[in-house]
């Protein structure tokens, strides 16, 4: 009995952390994960919580592990097999305003690639990276994040965009 009630309750925090998750994400994922010529990869916070506790890590890299609920990545492998599909007229990003905020967005012919983060009380809760075009890939990080370890982190991984997360407060409320 005691085991129904644990399957019942994770079950019911499963479906709560996809509620809580972007619309439009949710419907790519879950539209094209399993397809073939596409990768789908989903991983859990407890996952996260303990690859943080790994030896062999920075402190910062430890901090940001143990702050993260889910990440989930999304990428064709294979874009002959979807002509002319774009994440990012897929997501209809400009549906979002109001939910994110804009870090970067670039268009360059057919290729878009945008940033955008929510955050609440100066902790990023939601990363969204979505690229568009010929090389299409979804990543949505959760969490609790702080802006200043997303930055360093950035510096680390070469994603020198993340700099511009330490000052959420000066950015626009919305894209």
């Amino acid at each position: 009995m005691k085991k129904i009630h644990l399957l019942s309750i994770a079950a019911l925090l499963f479906s709560l952390s996809l509620f809580a998750q972007p619309q439009g994400y949710n419907r790519v994922y879950n539209t094209y994960r399993g397809e073939e010529g596409v990768t789908s990869i989903r991983v859990p916070g407890i996952l996260m919580k303990f690859a943080g506790a790994c030896a062999g890590l920075e402190q910062d890299e430890r901090r940001l592990l143990r702050s993260l609920r889910s990440v989930s990545v999304l990428t064709v492998d294979e874009p002959w097999r979807y002509p002319g599909l774009n994440f990012a007229e897929e997501m209809k990003i400009s549906n979002m305003r109001g939910e994110y905020k804009l870090l970067l967005e670039i268009h360059d012919g057919d290729e878009d690639v945008i940033i955008a983060v929510r955050e609440k009380r100066g902790k990023v809760t939601d990363l969204l990276v979505v690229v568009g075009g010929e090389d299409n890939t979804l990543v949505h990080v959760r969490g609790r994040m702080d802006c200043d370890l997303l930055e360093e982190l950035g510096e680390v991984s070469g994603i020198k965009e993340l700099k511009v997360t330490a000052n959420l407060e000066t950015l626009p409320a919305s894209f």
